[in-house]
């Protein structure tokens, strides 16, 4: 192969793993949802805190799974709840933002691949789920009735849904 040749193949190769590397990690921009649009600002309840593992049992393939590492946000209207003590019950409006990485590498390097987010109505289509929503992406749409979601976070029910507070995160790290 001639130099030519491969300074050009070794461009297009950088460049490729440039365009991979930016496609897997969440665009925090863009047309999003307004209520979790500035999330970076609030509450970090995972902070100085390193946030991994399953202690639950249950997020095997999900969450980025056990070797998965993730950094929870929550705004001003769930703060006092999240950061109190059982028994849980999140005002409507409250919403928790969960950042997900591959790794501790890539939690380290702070480049989240995944973000989750869930969101307290007033009412809602899933009376069933405590009137929580889903949300799988920065610039997607609220789910309201997201079985697969409500599924699993039904087992913290008398949390009213919801797995990382206080007395978890003293629990379990």
């Amino acid at each position: 192969m001639k130099p030519k040749s491969i300074i050009k193949s070794g461009i297009i190769l950088s460049i490729s793993g440039v365009i991979v590397a930016c496609a897997s990690a969440p665009n925090y921009s863009g047309n999003t949802d307004s209520r979790w649009a500035n999330f970076k600002n609030w509450t970090k309840i995972t902070e100085n805190r390193t946030s991994t593992g399953d202690p639950t049992g249950l997020v095997s393939g999900v969450h980025k799974g056990r070797d998965g590492y993730r950094d929870v946000y929550v705004n001003d209207t769930g703060l006092a709840t999240i950061q109190g003590t059982a028994p849980y019950n999140y005002p409507a409006g409250t919403v928790i933002v969960k950042e997900q990485f591959d790794d501790l590498a890539a939690f380290k390097a702070q480049k989240p691949t995944d973000l989750t987010i869930m969101v307290k109505l007033r009412d809602s289509t899933s009376p069933d789920a405590k009137n929580w929503g889903w949300v799988a992406g920065y610039n997607e749409k609220l789910e309201e009735s997201n079985a697969f979601c409500s599924g699993c976070h039904s087992v913290a029910a008398q949390n009213d849904f919801v797995f990382t507070n206080e007395d978890f995160l003293k629990k379990h790290h």
